[in-house]
């Protein structure tokens, strides 16, 4: 049995559940194969973190993002009553931190705020495309992102996965597999995703760039499933003296090196809001707010 605590408030990209301030039955508990995508960043970045090479400095700091922050994940069948009496059931995705110390309820709101923000970002660049394309906005393809809530459990039988008092997250979600969108830059190229990851840098001036997009193609729409944020730090003069004395790169850089890396290419979409980047090799400064690059925030 668990409570949960809140739910996103969103736009129509968004696909949230109606489940603040209930108890939720949880049952039916199983690992998906198919849904290994949705630890596989935790299990590079184990091994990333071993090496020196070019990709692997490009690969997000704890200080940056969560990214390499071990969460566990399940298909879960969820029991919610529905005000007169009676019971509904949806399917979902159920995710538990791995450490202890992370299930805490103020730190899973942290990542609900973060995946709410993607969504926020996923509402403007739908409203960019479709206005693009002439379209109405619930007409045009879209990227939808799903918000999971946050829960504590108030009884389990299942301590092994979570015990009384710990956070988790649920997500409505019942896809038969998660594909990666996004990922290290060898996906099979979607255009909608792809722009999608290059329009939050470009909005963001570089501030913040959306990484791990997964999900799954639902029509002409991408549903996006624990999308991460990444957010380069601002230099102190300690670690800009370090990099400079040990060809090390700034922030401003990094953020470039990654959008050339995991973003190698451009289609028609891209080009409708930064029609000055061609493709990864062609602006090295790309995803920075600099005279000569197609990213200018927006």
């Amino acid at each position: 049995m668990v409570h949960c605590v809140g739910r996103a408030g969103r736009p129509a990209c968004v696909l949230s559940a109606p489940w603040k301030g209930q108890e939720l039955a949880l049952s039916c508990i199983e690992k998906v194969k198919a849904w290994s995508p949705l630890t596989l960043r935790q299990d590079r970045a184990a091994h990333r973190t071993a090496q020196t090479s070019k990709s692997s400095s490009l690969w997000p700091t704890a200080s940056e993002s969560r990214f390499a922050r071990p969460w566990r994940a399940w298909s879960v069948k969820i029991w919610a009553p529905t005000g007169d009496g009676d019971v509904e059931e949806f399917w979902g995705l159920l995710q538990v931190p791995l450490a202890k110390e992370h299930r805490d309820i103020e730190k899973v709101k942290e990542v609900i705020k973060e995946v709410q923000s993607v969504a926020d970002y996923a509402h403007k660049f739908n409203q960019h495309i479709a206005r693009a394309a002439g379209e109405e906005l619930d007409s045009a393809p879209a990227i939808r992102v799903a918000v999971p809530v946050g829960c504590f459990v108030l009884d389990s039988i299942n301590p092994h996965i979570a015990d009384a008092g710990d956070a988790l997250m649920l997500t409505l979600f019942d896809a038969a597999a998660v594909t990666k969108f996004v990922f290290e830059g060898a996906e099979d190229f979607q255009e909608l995703p792809q722009a999608f990851f290059h329009y939050v840098a470009w909005s963001s001036g570089g501030q913040e760039m959306v990484a791990d997009l997964q999900g799954v193609q639902d029509e002409q729409d991408f549903l996006l499933v624990d999308p991460v944020l990444i957010r380069p730090q601002e230099l102190s003069l300690n670690s800009i003296l370090s990099a400079v004395s040990g060809g090390g790169v700034n922030s401003t850089s990094l953020t470039s090196r990654r959008l050339d890396e995991w973003h190698p290419r451009c289609g028609q979409l891209c080009r409708a809001f930064d029609p000055q980047r061609r493709g990864g090799t062609t602006r090295r400064a790309c995803g920075v707010p600099l005279p000569h690059c197609g990213i200018a925030g927006g």
